[in-house]
């Protein structure tokens, strides 16, 4: 093969490896859920679950930081949450990118 196509073949393999990693972050759309918030602690007080109930629906939250000040901030409140689910099956998971309360209109 010559130089002039190997060089081809070395492009044509790095736009596929762009269109298959960009893929994936078409699939991480950011997604916004509206529910409330629950956490679960142990005996120390440490966090070791969040989920958002939203109607019938149980979200399970990404225990990072974002996840873990979510819960301590809002654990029994209404909250407007962004993110991306991570995972699949059972280990899906919300990522929350950002958060707010939701407070009850009066």
């Amino acid at each position: 093969m010559n130089a002039r196509n190997a060089a081809l073949v070395a492009l044509v393999a790095m736009l596929s490896l762009l269109f298959v990693f960009s893929g994936v972050a078409i699939a991480a759309d950011a997604v916004k859920v509206t529910g409330t918030v629950s956490v679960t602690k142990d005996d120390d007080g440490n966090i070791t679950a969040v989920k958002i109930t939203a109607g019938e629906t149980a979200i399970k939250v990404a225990l990072d930081e974002n996840g873990k000040k979510l819960g301590a901030a809002l654990a029994g409140k209404k909250a407007e949450v962004t993110g991306t689910y991570e995972g699949e099956g059972d280990a899906k998971v919300l990522k929350v990118e950002a958060f707010k309360e939701v407070k009850a209109e009066e």
